[in-house]
């Protein structure tokens, strides 16, 4: 589960002409070169009598960077699409945003002991957040809530969350205390003091919206990418796909980076270690452990390649929280994903592959 903070708009529409998609959680901490630049492997390709060029278009959302990339003959209907796309994220935040007091997801969270109707937005997050927790046993959660404003808390005054309040708040969380009803499309929270937090989930679901905002646009060779999140649609024209810059160990152990080529997929990236909070010399991340109330201890990074971005999200998350032992046999058991997990082990770093991430 993740933390994000509130992060003034700002509108930018300046790509570099070569590079390669980042599949990188955002922070704050990192330099602007690092933020991961968003292109593909051809800047113009011909395709029949007509040219058809890479448009690049960037904004600030979700409190994160918004990169849309797709291929088009025309610069005005290019622009056209990707403001269509950039005002649907816009609406699921109104929707999806547990900061946003009047959001759908912040109102569910209100209500106690009693079926509401939701929308189809709300309801697609939750369904397939459900079936997460489950597969994961809980380590992935969208009811974390109460333990999210703890930490949020805990990590602007530099101080752990109380004993007693983690405590207090793990009792309103678990995935079995949300009850989903698929003939009325209602949810219902049946514990008080319940809140649900969807920052694992949304930003994927929302790039995946957004993408086929695109595809619906008649601009299928597009990619979104919200703060790491990335949903890709066809390959760039001429090209078998998106190239994707993804964390990787190198011959002498160390971390750098690996391109992958990637089409019609989703791609996530968590558990980096630039936001976490150290008290009395322990690391604590800003993924928490639903069943625990803690941050996160070890320092895994873990990139999942799935059918949609909202999947490789959820589980992205669910990894980062899971034992390695689990997370690994889990991972490999899960023929629709690919995952690469490292970890800094007492030997040191380790890496583990799976899927895609498996070299020839």
């Amino acid at each position: 589960m993740y933390l994000f903070g509130k992060i003034s708009e700002l509108i930018e529409s300046i790509f570099p002409n070569m590079g390669f998609f980042s599949a990188r959680r955002h922070d704050l901490r990192y330099s602007a070169a690092g933020l991961g630049l968003l292109v593909c492997a051809a800047a113009i390709a011909d395709v029949g009598a007509q040219d058809i060029a890479r448009f690049g278009f960037t904004r600030y959302l979700m409190g994160t960077e918004v990169k849309i990339l797709l291929y088009a003959a025309d610069s005005t209907e290019a622009a056209g699409a990707a403001g269509k796309a950039f005002d649907h994220i816009t609406e699921l935040n109104e929707q999806l945003s547990d900061y946003l007091i009047d959001s759908e997801v912040s109102k569910l969270s209100k209500t106690r002991g009693q079926p509401i109707a939701v929308g189809e937005n709300l309801w697609n997050v939750l369904t397939t957040g459900q079936k997460i927790a489950r597969a994961s046993e809980g380590s992935f959660d969208v009811t974390v809530g109460p333990l999210t404003l703890l930490w949020r808390k805990a990590m602007r005054r530099a101080t752990l969350p109380d004993t007693a309040e983690i405590t207090s708040a793990l009792a309103a969380v678990g995935y079995q205390f949300l009850e989903l009803d698929a003939n009325s499309r209602t949810a219902q929270l049946n514990v008080e003091n319940m809140r649900l937090d969807l920052g694992g989930i949304a930003k994927g679901y929302a790039a995946d919206e957004a993408l086929k905002t695109l595809i619906e646009a008649d601009f299928a060779s597009a990619a979104v990418d919200i703060g790491g999140d990335i949903a890709l649609g066809n390959a760039p024209p001429g090209s078998d796909g998106w190239s994707v810059e993804v964390f990787d160990l190198n011959t002498e152990n160390e971390l750098e980076t690996e391109k992958l080529t990637l089409a019609n997929c989703g791609i996530a990236v968590s558990g980096d270690t630039y936001r976490y909070l150290e008290y009395d010399g322990i690391k604590y991340s800003h993924i928490i452990n639903p069943r625990t109330g803690y941050g996160v201890e070890h320092e895994r990074r873990v990139a999942v390649i799935a059918p949609s971005a909202m999947i490789a999200d959820a589980w992205a998350s669910a990894y980062s929280v899971m034992p390695w032992e689990s997370s690994i046999s889990d991972s490999i058991d899960r023929v629709n994903l690919s995952t690469r997990f490292v970890e800094r082990r007492e030997s040191g770093l380790e890496e583990v592959n799976t899927g895609k991430f498996l070299r020839d």
